[in-house]
């Protein structure tokens, strides 16, 4: 059986490596790069099953690699993970689209 496949972006190596840890630890594949742009770039290759990537990186950030995914494929899930979250932020996130909006710490159940 195929485990689901996650594309990670998030430009924090260690946190990268915790989050594919619990991922994979989960019973997801999970391939991780580091800044939105690799990311569109993977995904100009294959399709996750979702996204889950950072707000805050250098270059695009999270909402916008969230507006250039779902251009491309409305059906894709992106949840972006974030340090500097609101409940604002994350309605307005969530009425354009986004599948979820999680603050960092990040509760490892939920994720």
């Amino acid at each position: 059986m195929k485990k689901p496949a996650i594309l990670l972006v998030d430009d924090d190596a260690a946190l990268r490596e915790l989050i594919t840890l619990r991922l994979e630890a989960n019973g997801f594949a999970v391939e991780a790069v580091d800044s939105a742009e690799a990311a569109l770039a993977r995904l100009a290759l294959v399709r996750p099953d979702a996204v889950l990537t950072d707000m805050q990186m250098a270059g695009m950030d999270g909402m916008a690699l969230f507006r250039a995914i779902h251009a491309r494929d409305p059906a894709l899930p992106v949840i972006v993970l974030t340090a500097h979250g609101s409940i604002p932020d994350a309605v307005a996130a969530t009425q354009q689209g986004l599948f979820g909006y999680l603050t960092k710490p990040y509760d490892a159940p939920t994720l």
